[in-house]
């Protein structure tokens, strides 16, 4: 959050994000309260026979906790430190903003011979210099002053995250523990607004028309038309049709006569003479 402050001078994204903190802060209080402290909606048998959780389950939530209580300051100088412990951390080369300013690295004002250095090394697949980027796991431009900005942020922009959190603490108490008919009253009276954010934004009914359903429409078409009709007509037609119809018509043919194999055999030996003597003969 001080970050963004230092980023966009106290912008949108800095109040964005305070909100952001202060909603987090309230569903958070808002889950506990409703859990620990609301109507209970098991039956009894399930109130009677609740037990700890197994150990399977337990030592990675422990896990869990440990690092979120004690992760932050322990890589705090890491990701939030003076520049040198960012760059050390993440492998930013912090000479970067020296070697190149202005468009130009320090290699390009040195001698013939440091080039042709430059150049072999370059052949060779070797370490160079110049216009590359630096390495490491995130890209720090020279001109990006935020970390150090953010510092130097005034007092109550440091002290704005602790303030959203109780804000959102004293809402979720103040909905769900000291007057719990509040949240009833708020959604009859802004009925809208209320629907709107049950429903999630609507977002799962815009998808459902934008994507799932035209989705589904090709899909059929594809398998009424293009399946069913196209592909298995076609294959059905072949077997079903075609086939059936050269079968019979070669089943007339079997008739279990000796002179009507002789008259095909006649016939095809004509058919061979009149082909060979038509392309001039055998060769």
């Amino acid at each position: 959050i001080e970050s963004a402050w230092a980023g966009t001078g106290g912008g949108y994204a800095f109040w964005m994000l305070l909100i952001a903190a202060m909603f987090t802060s309230f569903y958070s209080w808002r889950l506990m309260f409703l859990t620990f402290y609301g109507e209970p909606r098991g039956d009894k048998h399930t109130h009677d026979h609740a037990h700890e959780s197994p150990m399977v389950m337990l030592i990675p939530l422990g896990i869990l906790a440990l690092g979120a209580v004690f992760s932050g300051m322990i890589w705090y100088k890491s990701f939030f430190g003076s520049d040198a412990d960012v760059n050390k951390f993440f492998g930013i080369q912090s000479h970067y903003s020296e070697t190149v300013k202005d468009g130009h690295s320090d290699d390009e004002h040195g001698s013939d011979d440091h080039g042709d250095d430059h150049a072999a090394k370059d052949d060779h697949g070797g370490e160079h210099t110049g216009h590359v980027a630096p390495t490491g796991a995130i890209f720090m431009a020279p001109n990006n002053h935020v970390l150090h900005d953010a510092h130097y942020a005034p007092k109550w922009v440091k002290v704005s995250p602790f303030v959203a959190m109780l804000i959102g603490f004293v809402m979720a108490m103040w909905f769900y523990i000291w007057n719990p008919e509040m949240p009833k009253r708020w959604a009859e009276a802004q009925r809208p607004l209320y629907l709107f954010l049950l429903n999630k934004w609507y977002f799962d009914e815009i998808y459902d028309a934008i994507f799932v359903r035209p989705a589904q429409a090709l899909g059929r078409f594809l398998w009424k038309r293009g399946d069913e009709n196209t592909i298995d007509g076609t294959i059905n037609g072949v077997a079903m049709g075609i086939i059936p119809f050269f079968t019979r018509l070669a089943g007339r043919a079997q008739s279990g006569y000796i002179f009507t194999y002789a008259l095909a055999m006649v016939l095809g030996i004509v058919v061979l003479i009149t082909w060979m003597t038509f392309s001039g003969g055998a060769y």
